[in-house]
């Protein structure tokens, strides 16, 4: 098990190899295992994208958020323009049920609500706003309500982990409760935990995945 120390240094410089980010712009402070991120950037995506990168690094055991998002002048577009850029990235998107979401934007935070049939179609929405010029915040409050069948969930979960040659963990167990599914065990890597969790979003029904699969 690496070091506090050892474990900065390796966040650290994970985010320095990350070209979309300027790594002096974040602070990284580990207190067993556990990274906090601070500082300030000026996209929302930059955001999103230092904690994806934290996560990946060996032992982070979990990753504490601090970072604020303060957009420059020249890229603070109004609440109608970001809107309006909303409205033309769902259209363009054919993944996206775009009137079946409704977009509230507010001081540059964006707030999505609605509901759709796949947990994919939620991401995509999301995808497709975080990048956006102006905006600082995403708050995805669409909701997921197809049918669920824990069979057939059980059976997705477990053939998508079965064909991924990055997963190589067989010691996950799946608990389903209505649209709820846990997941319990171990996994060799934070990449190989993300693609177990990914598999269980995207069976359909699933509203909620409480990911308690411990990384050794």
């Amino acid at each position: 098990m690496k070091s506090d120390q050892k474990i900065q240094q390796d966040v650290i410089a994970a985010l320095q190899w990350e070209p979309v980010l300027n790594a002096a712009e974040i602070g990284v402070a580990v207190t067993d295992g556990v990274v906090t991120l601070s500082g300030h950037v000026d996209q929302y995506i930059k955001k999103g994208k230092a904690e994806s990168v934290t996560k990946r690094v060996k032992n982070v055991k979990a990753v504490a958020v601090n970072i604020s998002v303060e957009i420059s002048s020249k890229d603070n577009n109004n609440d109608t323009e970001i809107g309006q850029a909303i409205v033309d990235a769902f259209r363009w998107n054919s993944l996206i049920p775009q009137n079946n979401i409704i977009v509230k934007v507010e001081n540059g935070y964006v707030t999505l609500e609605g509901r759709v049939e796949w947990q994919y179609q939620k991401q995509e929405a999301y995808n497709a706003v975080k990048s956006l010029l102006g905006v600082k915040e995403v708050y995805n409050l669409i909701s997921v309500k197809p049918a669920i069948s824990k069979t057939l969930v059980k059976d997705q979960i477990k053939k998508a982990m079965a064909r991924n040659a990055d997963i190589k963990s067989n010691k996950i167990d799946i608990d389903i409760s209505g649209r709820k599914v846990t997941l319990k065990g171990t996994a060799g890597s934070w990449q190989e935990r993300s693609l177990i969790e990914n598999a269980a979003w995207c069976s359909p029904g699933v509203t909620t995945v409480i990911d308690e699969i411990e990384v050794r």
